[in-house]
Parts: C-alpha cells; sequence; structure tokens
C-alpha cells in the first residue's frame, strides 16, 4: 500500500491541495478492500449441535439465520415483545392502514410482531407510557393507494461502504432505493447568523467557495482566469471551475447560490441570484466547526464530507425494518426448530420442503436472566427461572454490561470486568461510554418543504435541541410525509430524553418553527405537521438497551475491547469456546446495521471452527 507523506510537499502544494474542499482528493486509486465477508457454511456441519442466541435484533437473526441453514438446532431468545432491537420502524396504529400494509407486504400475516404501532421507555419520566403512532391514513388521490406512512425511529440509512449488509439485502429479497444525505436546498440555522434565520445550503457553500477560490488565486498572484485565452495557468482554471471566479479571478454573481426569483417565461423578467455571504459571516456563522459527530450534530456545511454520510446512499423501501422482516420470513430447515422448559411459542408446520421460517425460532419475551457453562453445555436461564434452556453454544448480542449482569462466575473476572468497563445511562455520574440519543416523528399535512424550499430529501442542520431535520427520500410529490424533526446524540439528547413526552413535543415544534417560520403566506412548521400526533424516542431510555451506540471501542478502550470479543470456554474445558458475542458495540461500526451483521459473521465463523 502506497502511503501519503505530508512532509513531501511544499507549503504552496499544500495550499494548492486544500482546495479540494471535499476532503476526498483522489490521492489513493484503489479500490478500499471489503471485511472478510459472510463465512461459507455447509448445510448439515451443525447437524446434533445447537445454539443460543440472546437478542433478536439483527445481529441475532442474521447469525440464527445462518447456523439454521448450517443443520444446527437455533432458538433466538429476545427480551422485548418485538423483533429488531435498536432497529425499529413505527407505522399507524389506524386499523384500516395495517390492513391495507398487510396487503401490501403480504409475509407480515406470518408473524404479528412485525407490524410496529406502539412502544414504551422503560425508565425517566415517561416510563412505561405508550407510544402510539397516530399518523393519519391519506390516499395518494380519492380511492388511491395509500402513501406510506412510517417513522425510523432507529437506523435510517445504508451508506454504500457496508457491503455486507448490502448483500445481505440482495440475497433476503430486501428492495432498496437512494437516500438523499444532502440536497442544496436544506436549510442551515444558527443563532449566530443573521440572528437566527434559517439559509439554504447552497447559498452559503458556494459563497464559501467562491471566497476560498478568489483568496487563493490573490495568494498565487493570478488575475487571469479566462478560459478561452492560452496563457490561463492550469491553476487558473481549477480555481475558475471550483469557485464560479469571473475571468478576471473575482467572486461576484454566481446562480451556484440559488435562485432568489426563478427563471421563467417571457414574461416573468430575468432570474434573479441570491447574494453572496461575506466569508467573515460564515466563518461566524456556527455552520462550519463542529465538535465531535458522535455527540453533536458535527460540522452544517461539511457533514456530507464524512466517508459515513458521502453519496450513494441507499434505503430499503417501505423502512428499514424491511430488512429484519424479511430475515424473520427466510425458510429454514424444520428440523432447526427446537422446544425449551416453558415454551409457549406454536409448534411451526413444515412446508413441502421441510422448511419452516426463520421467525419461527424466536422466542419473544424471554429474557436471559442468568448464564453458565460447562464442560459440554451452555444453561440460559429465562424470565427469573420461570424458563431455562441448554445449547452446546451461546452467541449474546447483549449490551456489554447488561451481559455482565447474568454471567456467572464460570465466566472469568477479568471479562465480566471488562464488559462492566462499557458503561451505560444507569451509571449515575460516571462517564458514559454508551451516547443518548433521541428522535421525534412529524407527519405533515402536506410536503411544505417540497412545495416552499426546494427541497427534496436531505437534511437540514440547526443549533437547536433537534439537531436535525430529514426529510422522506421517497413519495415526492405525495399529499403527506412523515418528517424526523429531531435527531441529536450526546448532552443535549440525555436531557432532551429526561422531559415529558408533553416537553419533549413543544421543544420539537420550537425547533421546527425555527427552521420553517411562518412567512408570507406559509403559516410556519407548527401549523404545517400533525403537532397533536408527534412520536419521540429516548434511545438511554428504551427497555434492554443503554443507547444510540457506543464509541468505538476498539480506538476509544482498545484493552477493553479485545477482551470482550473473546470466545469464551468453561474452566472445565479451556480448549473449546462455547460463548461468542455479536452486536454493532462489538464492531468497528457501532450505531450501523454493517456493524450488527459482520460482527455476526465473525461470531458464526468463531463458533464453526469449534
Amino acid at each position: 500500500m502506497e502511503i501519503f507523506d505530508s512532509k513531501r510537499l511544499s507549503r504552496r502544494a499544500l495550499l494548492r491541495s486544500a482546495t479540494v474542499l471535499a476532503g476526498g482528493a483522489a490521492l489513493g486509486m484503489r479500490p478500499a478492500h471489503a471485511s472478510a465477508g459472510k463465512p461459507k457454511l455447509n448445510p448439515g456441519m451443525g447437524q446434533g449441535r445447537s445454539v443460543a442466541v440472546l437478542g433478536g435484533g439483527m445481529a441475532g437473526l442474521t447469525a440464527g439465520w445462518m447456523l439454521a441453514n448450517a443443520g444446527y438446532k437455533v432458538t433466538v431468545f429476545e427480551a422485548d415483545s418485538r423483533y429488531g432491537g435498536r432497529s425499529l420502524t413505527v407505522r399507524p396504529s389506524d386499523p384500516g392502514y395495517k390492513r391495507w400494509w398487510l396487503t401490501k407486504y403480504p409475509e407480515g400475516n406470518l408473524f404479528p410482531g412485525m407490524y410496529v404501532s406502539s412502544y414504551k421507555e422503560a425508565r425517566g419520566p415517561n416510563a412505561n407510557v405508550p407510544q402510539i403512532c397516530n399518523f393519519v391514513p391519506t390516499p395518494w388521490y380519492k380511492d388511491g393507494p395509500q402513501v406510506e406512512l412510517f417513522l425510523n425511529a432507529g437506523p435510517g440509512r445504508i451508506p454504500s461502504d457496508h457491503k455486507c449488509l448490502l448483500d445481505l439485502c440482495g440475497e433476503i429479497g430486501v428492495a432498496l432505493e437512494p437516500y438523499t444525505f444532502q440536497s442544496n436546498y436544506n436549510l442551515l440555522r444558527s443563532e449566530k447568523f443573521n440572528k437566527g434565520e434559517p439559509i439554504a445550503y447552497n447559498q452559503v457553500n458556494y459563497s464559501l467557495r467562491g471566497a476560498i477560490a478568489a483568496k487563493l488565486a490573490e495568494y498565487e498572484n493570478i488575475t487571469n482566469c479566462d478560459p478561452n485565452t492560452p496563457e490561463t495557468s492550469a491553476m487558473a482554471h481549477m480555481l475558475r471551475e471550483f469557485g464560479d471566479l469571473s475571468k478576471k479571478c473575482e467572486y461576484d454573481v454566481s446562480a451556484r447560490r440559488g435562485f432568489g426569483k426563478l427563471p421563467g417565461g417571457w414574461n416573468d423578467g430575468p432570474p434573479v441570484v441570491k447574494e453572496k455571504i461575506p466569508l467573515d459571516d460564515i466563518l461566524k456563522s456556527g455552520f462550519v466547526g463542529g465538535g465531535n459527530p458522535e455527540l453533536s450534530p458535527g460540522s452544517f456545511l461539511f457533514n456530507a464530507d464524512n466517508i459515513l454520510w458521502q453519496n450513494s446512499l441507499m434505503q430499503p423501501i417501505g423502512g428499514m425494518d424491511r430488512i429484519w422482516q424479511r430475515l424473520l420470513v427466510q425458510k429454514v430447515p424444520a428440523a432447526s426448530f427446537e422446544r425449551f422448559a416453558n415454551d409457549i411459542r406454536k409448534q411451526p408446520v413444515p412446508d413441502r420442503d421441510g422448511k419452516i421460517h426463520l421467525g419461527d425460532l424466536v422466542a419473544l419475551n424471554f429474557a436471559a436472566t442468568g448464564v453458565t457453562m460447562n464442560r459440554d453445555k451452555v444453561q440460559i436461564t429465562l424470565n427469573g427461572g420461570r424458563a431455562a434452556y441448554q445449547a452446546d453454544f451461546c452467541i449474546s448480542t447483549m449490551a456489554p454490561q447488561l451481559l455482565a449482569r447474568v454471567l456467572s462466575d464460570q465466566f472469568s473476572k477479568d471479562y465480566k470486568s471488562a464488559l462492566n468497563e462499557v458503561r451505560g445511562q444507569d451509571e449515575g455520574e460516571k462517564k458514559k461510554d454508551w451516547v443518548p440519543a433521541i428522535k421525534v416523528g412529524w407527519q405533515a399535512k402536506s410536503r411544505f418543504w417540497e412545495q416552499r424550499n426546494h427541497i427534496y430529501g436531505g437534511i437540514s442542520w440547526t443549533d437547536d435541541d433537534i439537531g436535525q431535520i430529514w426529510y422522506p427520500c421517497e413519495d415526492f410529490n405525495a399529499p403527506t410525509g412523515v418528517l424526523t424533526g429531531a435527531y441529536n446524540r450526546g448532552p443535549v439528547a440525555e436531557a432532551f430524553g429526561n422531559m415529558p413526552q408533553a416537553d419533549r413535543i413543544t421543544h420539537a415544534l420550537k425547533g421546527g418553527n425555527n427552521l420553517h417560520p411562518p412567512k408570507d403566506t406559509f403559516s410556519g412548521f407548527e401549523k404545517n405537521v400533525y403537532a397533536d400526533r408527534g412520536v419521540t424516542i429516548a434511545w438511554q431510555h428504551m427497555p434492554n438497551q443503554q443507547g444510540g451506540w457506543t464509541p468505538v471501542l476498539g480506538n476509544s478502550k482498545p484493552a477493553v475491547y479485545k477482551k470482550i470479543v473473546e470466545p469464551q470456554s468453561s474452566p472445565a474445558d479451556p480448549s473449546k469456546a462455547r460463548f461468542f458475542v455479536a452486536g454493532d458495540t462489538y464492531s468497528w461500526l457501532p450505531g450501523w446495521i454493517e456493524g450488527s451483521v459482520t460482527s455476526a459473521y465473525e461470531a458464526v465463523g468463531a463458533l464453526v471452527m469449534m
């Protein structure tokens, strides 16, 4: 691999390279190497052996599916009453809408828990208060099909580098469509800029590029940017294109900033270009610097340059839960089903090929409350002793600290101590690793952001508590749509999560009004959403969760990370590991489904080696 040595560059060359503002300077042309990927398992290789999987989220379902098809008997225990873990998508509670949805996605009839319209937080001021999605069913036109309404309350996008997840979607039949991270008409808002008046991204971004290009031209003593003269230098050509400079290398009028008055027919008169924003105003705006993006909304202007947010991103058509829904209906051998003490699942009926569904292997509402190991088996105590299961192997996807609480003394003190080092939101004043994360969902009465702001998808950014607003990247020009009306993390999300529901709604409406204020004939954000039907979620308060995600533990706590991902064996037989972990927290991509999938591949690969 070639190494780029910045010390070899002169100050001038460094300055020139800095003009490639998008952060993607193509100095290395080789494609990225994929992760280890999905292990190849032979059918029947697990015959006669059993696996308990703790957790019915993406990691647990992926692992269970692979192992069942390899001949293992598999039982997936999920403590919650729903599937998916942090991949939660909520839909309208309206019975008519649910019938329509089940007609469109008939496999949803196989397992009632596939359609989610409510949930409860387990801690905080809203503990055990049902959050019910009361979005209003709306047809595209009279007697037409419904506009699909859903809020991705957990993950909401797939980066193009997340190859294992994208391949999995193809394998299990999840249809994808583009997710727009950045639209040039998305809004930026800061109290530091123009008294909090929101402004379109393109007006700020291209004003900045033009100012930088003009500054560099001045620094390089370049005064000729005329593309039609032979003496114009390559540097001048680049600066002209980068900043939309004039022939004299000055920055003034540029349609890249957008139009204050749009072009039209011959009676409309000439278009009017939006004014340029002075460089000093941009630098003082609060749009440029952002700090740690895991704890704040980041840099409004440059967020789209983050490798995880660069175009193109994807999303499942119909909601992120379509991934685990399609996993649930994958066929697995009927022999993979095994009963356990006090099992309440229905006995699955195999089809003609002797197959059942992965969902038949999942036991909802069964929490692991104890895990012990002996020479040959792993014993799982469920629901405080009301049920139990014994397996040859176990894969746990529980959060590290929650896992430590249920492990017996047969697991080493060092291992449990390392798990406890990944601290959650119930640690009082101690420094927490899990990041608080919140979202708010609104149904809009019209797609005012498209009609007024020319925003089609993407994210608007604000220094209000809501952090950002996501606009739907599907069903453009529909009569309604669902907005992610807040998405924030860190201390702001912690404070937001500690508010009663009514206060969360009030704060979110205020943030929406600040990004989309009443103006001219527009009555403002609050008047154009169903303000009494908003839903909120604070992941740090959700049952069986400790927050939205952790930092990359391999970087922040390398010794702890190395320890917690080690396969564990019984003291009676140290040569054979029987206990493994999976889940995004145990990966190099915490908070992303790709981390869940790749960690499941790692756990399965390690298990079959035994």
